[in-house]
Parts: structure tokens; C-alpha cells; sequence
């Protein structure tokens, strides 16, 4: 039998993008071990990434196009070809947009996965409509956006650097593979001496091996942050120098982070005083140090302000384009974004966009997920008739599940792109069956503020019936009329986006991984690219746009009598969101929805390990398992996020309910500036089942 080796990076289990070898064998796949030459990952891999070939292989796979002839929900479908299916697309769009106006469709995706977010985008605003909801006001964007406005660019852990100290703020990443920074370059900067400091409700391995962990109340990271900065400025840990010549606003700061001391931090926060001082100095001390961040930091109407004040930390002491610090990590020379997404032929849409209408920050490219959900519902400020989606299950993954799905049952048309049925899409009135990676060309972190792109190539043929998210945007756009502004084919695409760097496809797969430059300290030459030229501790653009210049933060609410526990999640890190419950690989590692509780808790309640509970607060109830363990302490819960059943054969919403944390969560107090709701933090109440 024919046998061949490849070289591939991880695609859609998580955002790592680690480097895998792929053995093929007589044209399918064979084996996937890592691949300890690549140059980003040098071997660090997890079990997600080696459970390809049965992502492949499943049974459940979709594999031709289905067009609802039931009840929404009913499971009653019927088989249609490609070319009906792309018509039924375009027809529907085409008349809404002639009808009611291009406002009313809308797009979707859940966390970008390659260049289809962006082609996606392009396709929405060549047709001038406004929104495409995604999940970046929970997930990236309050970091991102808060970094820009304040120092001018997103900030890198340079966990490869020279670092004395690393401050990782609800980040873990041995378990989670955050975007450009792996387990394995964390594992790497520690074993060189650096030091550790945790933040992070949850006793992990990590928090085990850190010098100081604080193990902080879910919600206060805004509190903390302040904390931090309270003890740094006040006892002059900051650099002196830097903060001098390249800030403006530091006196401001310096009143602003007055009030948070540590003994009012620490009441707030259940973190002892003593810690907060010592976690500060370790960090500020110990020159340079980086800062990781994880999305938990923006899980709570106060993200705006947590990522501020966190910034502002790496600012003050100094870390900022420093080798080992948070550096700017610029991009390879591509096709820019602006022009992917054909930014300028759409000039009026920040005025169109549903975040206009919320007075939230005007520089966001996407809209929040649930201000769609709301339009469809309220038809105001303009009714959303017709929506598409491509990876992503808002059924499971948006806030106020419920509503969710009130409103998708609500719609006049919902098309659906997945590689399984899953609970969202069979709400749908189309669904279309993806090539998953491996069986189509493709760009990973294109787009991304991490500073590389990895080679993705097709190494085996999909399924006769399925076609990558690019080639339906592409073939979709041309039935719209836009065939002169999109691609005669997807390797096009591909193509068109490396063209800048001189490569073509194929000589990106050869190098595998293309970094962009690392700089270090280019503000000694430019300035930061802020309206002041510096890093602007008050911040002139929120200002300018009617927010508050500078950071602050909360003292949390007593926990109500009626829900006494303190809920907060994870996503399972055998799992990718809501993706992959059918792969059996997987859930051999992880079989069901478990709830972290600590036995102090559970022995009030009698509740004993693995027994069934339910979860209940002021939105709704669900159930998981319990699992006793002193990583938590009482009353703080740690729930599973992303839980259907894709075994429940007999329920074509596959038990969306039963354990869906975004069945607890609701939309009402959001972030004035991201628009963030309340899904971390929520008050509750246990009972056993």
C-alpha cells in the first residue's frame, strides 16, 4: 500500500495551530502524530489535534446538502443538490435585500477559524449589510480594542524572550492553546527561571507550580487589576523613566487607582492582602516580565475596564516592546484585512451597524451576538428576516439560550454550513455540509494580531457531497451578482492573500510557518500609534467617544440569600466550544457535563461525587454532574460550558437543554463600551438531582 508523510498544522480543535505530521495511505488519512520540527508548536500537541482522523470518519458527518420539509425541528429533511442549494441562498437574500432592505440579513460565525470570517465579511459588505454577528464581545475584542486605544497595538506575551516573570491572568494555556501562545512555550519560558504568578479562581497544574496564586472571587478581575496598580504606583515600582517620556495621564491614573487598596481589594476580591502586595512585586520587580491574558478577563459587563487596567500593568512597568514583555507582533506582509473585507466600498456602515444603535465602541467589525438576537425578536432598530451561519451553534454558545432559540425559530429564512447536525442547525431551513480541514487548501491565524500564518494544504478529498466554507462564499457571491469582486476558484483566494509576501501557496506549505517581524521599543523612532503619540494612561479616543478616560472597578455584591453559590465555567479542553461531543476519542477522556464543587460545599448540601445536579439561577436550570475536588473553594461552582448530546438520536435538538450553561446566562446589565453581558459570575443555587 502506498504510504506518504505530510506536514500540516492543527485547524478548528482549537486556536493553537499546532504542527502535525499526517501519514496518508492509499489517499486516506492513516495516522497524525505531532511534529516536534515545526517551528511554532516544536511538538507541543494535545489529544484534540491527533482525534483528526476520526473527525474525518465520523458516521454523523453531514455529506449533502438538506432542505427542511418539517416543522422547524421536526428532523424532516430532504436531499438537494449544490447548485439548488446555492440558488435557494441567493434567491432569499436577494429578495429580502430588494424588499425589506439589506439591514435585513444578517451573517454569523462563531470564533474565526481561517480566512472564511473574512471572506464572509467581504461578502456582507459588498452587498452593503451591515451585520455579522460573532462572539468577539466576549472573546478577544475587549482585550484587543483596549489595547489599541490606549498603546496602539495588541500586546504578545514573548514567552520565547528573555522573561524573569510571567503574571498569567485567567489564562492556562496548557489546557486551552490560547491564540499564538501554546502550553508548551509556557512550560519553556518557566523552565528558564522565570517566575509565576497565577490569577485564577481554579487550583490548576499551573496555579500548583506558581510563586504567588491568587486565587480571586470570579468577576473581580477589574478589582484585582486596580489592586495591582495601586501597589505599584504607590509604592514606586513603576519605571520611572518610561512612564516620564513616553505616557500621558499617569497623575491621573495615580488618583484613579487611589482608592483600590489592598485591604479593600482583598475584601472584594477573597484574595489575602499579603498576596495582592506580593503578586504586584513579583511582577513589577522582576524586569521583563509579560503578561498573559485569557477571555476569562472579559466574561462580565466590566471587561472594557479590566483589559485597561491591564494594559495599563504592562505599561507602567516598563513591559511594553520590551524582549520578554507584551510585544508588537506584527503580521507577515499579506493581503490586508481593510481590502479582504472590502472595508472601503461600504463607507456608511458604522452608521448601520446595530452597534451604532447601542453606543458602543465604533471601531468593532463585528456585532455582538446577542444585539442580533434582539433585532430579530424586536425587529427594531430594523427587522432581521434572513440569516446565514458557518461554524458556530448559537443554540449552545450565545447568552439566554432560550431567547436564542425563540428567535431563530422566528426567522423568515436560516441557513446553516456545518460538518454535523447540531442542535442550531436543526432549526435551519438549509443546511450545507463543510469540507473540514485536511481536505481543502486553507491559512491559519490569518488575521490574528499574533505575528505568523501557518500553511494548512488539502491532503485527502472530502466527501463528494461537502465543499469548504470558502468555495460557498465564493460560489454564493457569484449568484448574487459580485462574480467580478470575488474569485474564479478558492485556491484563488489563497493565492491572492499571500501574493504580498512574495510566496505563492504552495511555497508557504514548503516553510510551513511564516513569522512577521518582532519588534522591540519602535517607539524610540515612531511613537506609539495613539492620537498623542504615546500610551495614553487617560485615554483621549474614549473620551472623544463620551466614555470615561480612565480605568476603574466595582466592589462585587453580596451573594443573595436565594442563590448562595458563585457559578463560573470553563471549556472543557478535550472539546472546542460546542464542537466535536461526537467525536468517541474525545469523549472517552471527557463522557459528561461535570460541575466543579468543593467538598466543603457539597457536604452542605449532601451532595456526593458524581451525582446528578441541578445548576438553577434567575434564568433557568440545568443539569451536570458532580465532581468534589479542593481545587475550588465553597461557594464558588465551576460548570462545563458547551454541552449537547449528538448520541440522542431520537431528539433532533440532541438534549440542547439539559446542561447548557448559556441556559443560566442572560442579557441584561452589557459593558457601556464592548457590550459584554454577565456570563461568568452568576449567582446560583444547587440542589441534587
Amino acid at each position: 500500500m502506498a504510504q506518504e508523510w505530510f506536514r500540516t498544522h492543527c485547524a478548528r480543535f482549537d486556536h493553537g495551530g499546532c504542527g502535525l505530521k499526517v501519514s496518508i495511505k492509499d489517499g486516506r488519512l492513516d495516522k497524525v502524530v505531532p511534529d516536534p520540527d515545526d517551528p511554532f508548536s516544536h511538538g507541543w500537541h494535545c489529544r484534540k489535534g491527533l482525534s483528526a482522523k476520526e473527525r474525518l470518519e465520523s458516521p454523523l458527518r453531514l455529506t449533502q446538502p438538506l432542505r427542511r420539509t418539517g416543522p422547524r425541528g421536526s428532523g424532516l429533511w430532504e436531499l438537494v443538490g449544490w447548485d439548488e442549494a446555492l440558488d435557494l441562498l441567493a434567491q432569499h437574500f436577494s429578495r429580502a435585500i430588494q424588499t425589506l432592505g439589506p439591514e435585513s440579513v444578517a451573517f454569523a460565525q462563531g470564533a474565526p477559524k481561517g480566512p472564511e470570517f473574512f471572506l464572509l465579511l467581504r461578502l456582507a459588505n459588498l452587498l452593503r449589510c451591515p451585520n455579522v454577528a460573532g462572539s468577539q464581545h466576549v472573546c478577544h475584542m475587549p482585550r484587543e480594542q483596549m489595547a489599541l486605544v490606549t498603546c496602539g497595538f495588541f500586546p504578545v506575551a514573548d514567552l520565547e524572550g528573555p522573561s524573569r516573570c510571567v503574571l498569567l491572568w485567567g489564562s492556562n494555556p496548557p489546557a486551552t492553546n490560547e491564540e499564538g501562545v501554546l502550553g508548551g512555550h509556557l512550560h519553556a519560558c518557566l523552565n528558564q527561571g522565570a517566575r509565576l504568578v497565577v490569577v485564577d479562581p481554579v487550583r490548576t497544574a499551573v496555579a500548583e507550580k506558581a510563586d504567588v496564586w491568587l486565587q480571586i472571587r470570579p468577576g473581580t478581575d477589574d478589582l484585582l487589576a486596580m489592586g495591582f496598580l495601586h501597589v505599584i504606583v504607590e509604592e514606586g515600582w513603576y519605571d520611572r523613566e518610561f512612564v516620564e517620556q513616553w505616557t500621558v495621564g499617569f497623575e491621573d491614573l495615580r488618583r484613579a487607582v487611589k482608592a483600590y487598596t489592598p485591604q479593600r481589594v482583598a475584601a472584594g476580591c477573597w484574595v489575602p492582602e499579603e498576596k495582592i502586595r506580593a503578586a504586584a512585586r513579583l511582577y513589577a520587580q522582576n524586569r521583563p516580565a509579560c503578561l498573559q491574558w485569557g477571555n476569562a478577563v472579559e466574561h462580565t459587563p466590566r471587561s472594557a475596564d479590566t483589559c485597561r487596567a491591564l494594559v495599563h500593568l504592562m505599561a507602567v512597568t516598563g513591559n511594553l516592546e520590551q524582549p520578554g514583555g507584551n510585544i508588537r507582533a506584527d503580521m507577515p506582509r499579506l493581503m490586508p484585512l481593510k481590502d479582504m473585507i472590502a472595508l472601503d466600498d461600504f463607507p456608511d456602515r458604522p452608521k448601520k451597524l446595530l452597534n451604532h444603535h447601542h453606543r458602543i465602541l465604533p471601531r468593532l467589525i463585528s456585532v455582538p451576538s446577542w444585539m442580533v438576537v434582539q433585532s430579530i425578536l424586536n425587529q427594531a432598530p430594523y427587522p432581521i428576516r434572513s440569516l446565514y451561519m458557518q461554524g458556530t451553534n448559537p443554540l449552545l454558545s450565545y447568552t439566554d439560550a432560550a431567547v436564542v432559540k425563540k428567535a431563530l425559530e422566528s426567522l423568515e429564512f436560516l441557513a446553516v454550513a456545518d460538518q454535523v447536525m447540531t442542535p442550531t442547525a436543526a432549526l435551519a431551513d438549509l443546511v450545507l455540509p463543510v469540507a473540514l480541514p485536511m481536505e481543502y487548501n486553507d491559512i491559519g491565524h490569518y488575521g490574528l494580531p499574533h505575528g505568523f500564518v501557518t500553511a494548512r494544504p488539502k491532503l485527502v478529498d472530502p466527501p463528494e457531497g461537502c465543499r469548504s466554507d470558502l468555495w460557498i462564499i465564493n460560489e454564493w457571491a457569484k449568484r448574487m451578482g459580485l462574480g467580478d469582486r470575488f474569485w474564479p476558484k478558492e485556491e484563488d483566494i489563497l493565492e491572492a492573500i499571500v501574493a504580498p509576501s512574495g510566496l505563492s501557496f504552495r511555497e508557504l506549505c514548503a516553510k510551513g510557518v511564516v513569522f512577521g517581524p518582532k519588534r522591540y521599543r519602535t517607539y524610540e523612532d515612531k511613537g506609539f500609534k495613539t492620537p498623542s503619540g504615546r500610551v495614553e494612561l487617560r485615554s483621549s479616543l474614549l473620551e472623544k467617544w463620551g466614555f470615561s478616560a480612565l480605568p476603574a472597578a466595582e466592589d462585587p455584591a453580596p451573594l443573595p440569600e436565594d442563590f448562595p453559590f458563585l457559578l463560573t465555567s470553563r471549556k472543557p479542553k478535550d472539546f472546542f466550544h460546542s464542537a466535536y461531543r461526537h467525536l468517541e476519542r474525545l469523549r472517552q477522556k471527557h463522557a459528561e457535563p461535570t460541575v466543579w464543587i468543593s467538598p466543603d460545599s457539597a457536604a452542605r448540601l449532601g451532595i456526593s461525587e458524581g451525582q446528578k445536579i441541578f445548576i438553577e439561577t434567575a434564568h433557568g436550570r440545568i443539569a451536570q454532574r458532580a465532581h468534589l475536588t479542593e481545587a475550588l473553594h465553597h461557594p464558588v461552582i465551576l460548570a462545563d460550558f458547551g454541552w449537547w448530546f449528538p448520541e440522542r438520536t431520537g431528539d433532533p435538538l440532541r438534549g440542547w437543554a439539559a446542561s447548557n450553561l448559556n441556559m443560566l446566562t442572560g442579557v441584561g446589565r452589557t459593558d457601556p463600551v464592548m457590550a459584554t453581558p454577565q456570563v461568568r459570575a452568576i449567582p446560583c443555587r444547587l440542589t441534587p438531582a
